[in-house]
């Protein structure tokens, strides 16, 4: 089973289904954080500095370390991964190599002018290209 976690509300809501799928199927947790540092070049017109570029990788380790810690404090067992490019890209890289029957993603409904500017949700791309895998997306209330 692998988890894509960002430490995000939708995150959160995707690691708690996560632990209950992982609990009634006795199944391991890969837990994999994306450095999504194309994105952010690209959002910084190409002047994302090493520095940034670093503080991303961080933030990733910390978000990491606390979905496992979460995972682990109720008795499952997980493993984390820090991959680099874009979410789609490194989520669907990891589950070929990884032999990856469920992917569980958190998602928001993007509103106004994000619905227009963002790319495909991820979870879109990985429906085609990760064939054989249970797509599950976990979304959470509106506020």
């Amino acid at each position: 089973m692998l988890l894509v976690y960002d430490g995000s509300h939708e995150a959160n809501a995707a690691l708690a289904r996560c632990a209950s799928l992982s609990r009634a199927l006795s199944a391991t947790v890969d837990v994999v954080a994306i450095v999504d540092n194309v994105t952010a070049n690209a959002r910084s017109a190409g002047l994302l500095s090493e520095l940034a570029h670093q503080r991303l990788a961080e933030s990733a380790h910390r978000d990491l370390q606390r979905a496992i810690d979460n995972l682990m404090d109720h008795g499952i067992a997980a493993r984390g991964h820090v991959r680099f490019g874009r979410a789609a890209d490194a989520i669907a890289a990891h589950a070929s190599t990884a032999c990856v029957d469920m992917i569980v993603v958190g998602y928001r409904a993007p509103t106004g002018f994000a619905r227009w500017w963002r790319e495909s949700p991820v979870h879109f791309d990985l429906a085609e290209r990760v064939p054989g895998a249970a797509l599950v997306v976990v979304t959470v209330a509106s506020t």
